[in-house]
């Protein structure tokens, strides 16, 4: 049984917004190729909480198969990705993507909340079919460490741009090329 790739979620980070970065171009980009694409709206909180967020994006993934479903994250948003599978029991998804996310708080007294009442857990990796997590080497935010420690923890291949700071620039030809290859991975749960 061979599944494809019918939908895309993009979850912006803390700060962001559906129209920030590189969203609302990679949203074109997919669906000029015949892909559902959806940017929910997670607010601009001052102190987001890890539930609301949640929430969202379990509205977002209501009515989608998880196995033709690839998730990518921005920031915060990717740190929500793997905390979020961390406890969900349905099927797993097909890629995700965690871009510039940071593994834990920052130091910054307002995402405290997000990741004190989250849990990241390793058998995050058992719900996604293939993970890559990309991360620029003078990211002004979130050291490139917190890409080494995702990567430790849920597996998946690191890559490491060169002097893109946060990848949040308007267009990211690399990561749209890395979703479209995601429709010719082998699920591992045929």
């Amino acid at each position: 049984m061979m599944l494809l790739m019918k939908n895309v979620i993009i979850i912006h980070g803390y700060g962001a917004d559906p129209d920030s970065n590189w969203f609302p171009w990679l949203k074109r980009e997919l669906e000029s190729a015949g892909l559902e694409v959806e940017v929910p709206d997670f607010g601009q909180d001052v102190e987001p909480g890890f539930s609301n967020w949640s929430s969202v994006l379990s509205e977002a993934l209501e009515g989608l198969d998880p196995r033709e479903t690839v998730l990518v994250g921005h920031s915060l948003g990717g740190a929500l990705i793997p905390r979020y599978l961390s406890g969900y029991k349905g099927e797993p998804f097909l890629a995700s993507f965690l871009v510039a996310s940071p593994f834990d708080n920052l130091g910054w007294g307002n995402l405290e909340g997000f990741f004190e009442k989250s849990e990241l857990s390793a058998s995050a990796k058992d719900k996604i079919g293939k993970i890559t997590i990309l991360a620029s080497d003078d990211d002004p935010y979130v050291p490139l460490n917190h890409a080494e420690k995702y990567g430790e923890l849920l597996g998946g291949e690191v890559i490491v741009e060169k002097g893109l700071e946060h990848l949040w620039q308007s267009e990211y030809k690399r990561l749209q090329d890395l979703i479209k290859k995601a429709s010719s991975y082998e699920p591992y749960f045929e």
